[in-house]
């Protein structure tokens, strides 16, 4: 999300809040001034009535006697006329049409006080009853407009504190605009960020339930990210260093071939070539092998595996490499029962690219960095297969690999140290085994494996397996 649009959802914010509370005031504010008006009206006939009522009370005596009153009562509120009619309808005194209207005429036929809204004003007629009979009627009336106009003041100030109320709606929309989006600016930064390889973002906790929702599904999104890097690049490192053994094969047999071919001229090299396509074909099922434990990490793939097998294809790689350098390697099958009547082949739990993987980096590990005669042994341990690799090499320090003079934590990715080791571990691991250093001078490197129940499962290897004794 861009800082442009970051704006423009705080707009929306902003302009929402607004109306809602344009429309809540306007709901709340028109029927409270209508009601106001209508109030003030009804007010101003209540006090038009009393006036009427009085002004009735003043003048009786004198009508009653067939005289005129000489002065009415002066009204309290600018505006307002009061007028005496007799019992003909006559105005007699006060302020009025010479002839009284239609709600004179209605008081002296009976209808009794009223107060009603005629044209544009308010008016209230009242009786000024005799002994037996209406003797005269009062007539009070007021402009409506004038208490219209006496409301305007009121209205201004309810319109004052309807803008007041807006302001203030603006002013918290605002903040709360600007609190909600930040979220989504800090994210939409760490999304860039993100994007250009930095997996470690991790957004701020913004305090609402949605949008730490939605950081927590970004952090674990990098997380898985990172995690999809972090095995590619694994992959492509281990790749690169498992593929190295096989090229170097492939390379050896090549090369004696052509020496071959140069020291006797006309020499069969057909087997040299046959090997070498054996070799390639090694090559691809090697890249085969690590191109699927690159999609199926955590034990993907297991079932039984004929553990002899896989030793014979993964010892004959590294036999040739072994002897071009004057060295021997040995295997030693019988710790398995290999030769005991009525056993067959040694059969474990776990994914034959695996298994086959952890083996080629200990035979290359001893290869590249042991000395003198390699030496591969197959043992059964409790419910679980452990298959030794050795050497005649300087040995492990504290556990750890030490060759060639080098300290631990100096070896680099060419060295195969820091790079094959961990791999094979987490291929055992992944299959349920272990991998661990049962000797550290000479150096033995040991690998335990579930064997297998007859149903494909097989068990964790035990406790005790896992540190054998030295």
């Amino acid at each position: 999300m861009t800082v442009r649009g970051t704006t423009r959802v705080r707009t929306r914010i902003v302009s929402l809040s607004v109306a809602v509370a344009a429309i809540a005031v306007t709901l709340f504010g028109v029927p409270l001034g209508l009601g106001l008006a209508r109030y003030a009206v009804a007010d101003e006939g209540v006090a038009l009535q009393r006036l009427a009522d009085l002004t009735a009370a003043a003048v009786l005596t004198d009508l009653a006697h067939d005289r005129v009153p000489a002065v009415l009562p002066v009204p309290g509120t600018p505006g307002t006329t009061v007028g005496l009619f007799d019992d003909d309808g006559l105005l007699v005194a006060g302020d009025g049409t010479p002839t009284g209207d239609e709600h004179v005429a209605a008081v002296l036929a009976g209808a009794g006080p009223q107060v009603v809204e005629s044209g544009a004003d308010l008016v209230a007629t009242v009786p000024v009853l005799g002994e037996h009979e209406i003797v005269g009627v009062v007539r009070a009336s007021h402009p409506v407009s004038a208490v219209y106009t006496a409301l305007v003041p009121i209205w201004l100030g309810m319109l004052g504190l309807a803008a007041l109320v807006l302001a203030a709606a603006w002013v918290i929309a605002r903040r709360q605009a600007r609190r909600l989006a930040r979220p989504l600016e800090e994210l939409a930064v760490l999304a860039d960020r993100l994007g250009d390889g930095d997996f470690g973002v991790r957004p701020r906790r913004a305090g609402l339930a949605e949008v730490d929702a939605l950081g927590a599904a970004f952090v674990g999104t990098a997380a898985r990210l990172d995690e999809l890097l972090a095995r590619e690049r694994a992959f492509s490192a281990e790749a690169s260093h498992q593929l190295r053994t096989p090229l170097a094969a492939l390379r050896l047999r090549l090369e004696n071939a052509r020496a071959d071919a140069g020291a006797r001229p006309g020499a069969d090299v057909g087997p040299a070539l046959d090997a070498a396509v054996v070799e390639t074909e090694r090559l691809t099922r090697t890249v085969e092998e690590l191109l699927d434990l690159a999609r199926s990490r955590g034990g993907g793939g297991r079932g039984p595996v004929d553990l002899h097998a896989v030793l014979d294809e993964v010892t004959e790689t590294y036999r040739p490499r072994l002897v071009a350098e004057g060295r021997t390697l040995e295997v030693d099958l019988d710790g398995a029962g290999a030769d005991e009547p009525g056993c067959g082949e040694t059969a474990v739990v776990g994914s034959r690219a695996a298994i086959g993987q952890v083996l080629a980096v200990l035979l290359d590990n001893a290869l590249r960095h042991g000395g003198g005669a390699v030496r591969v042994g197959v043992r059964e341990v409790g419910d679980a297969v452990a298959v030794d690799v050795g050497d005649e090499g300087p040995g492990f320090a504290d556990g750890r690999p030490e060759r060639n003079g080098r300290a631990p934590g100096t070896e680099t990715p060419a060295d195969g140290i820091g790079l094959g080791l961990p791999l094979a571990t987490r291929l055992a691991e992944d299959q349920g085994g272990r991998l661990v250093v049962s000797r550290e001078s000479p150096p033995v490197m040991t690998l335990f494996l579930p064997l297998d129940d007859g149903e494909g499962q097989g068990g964790e290897p035990a406790d005790g397996a896992s540190r054998p004794p030295r």
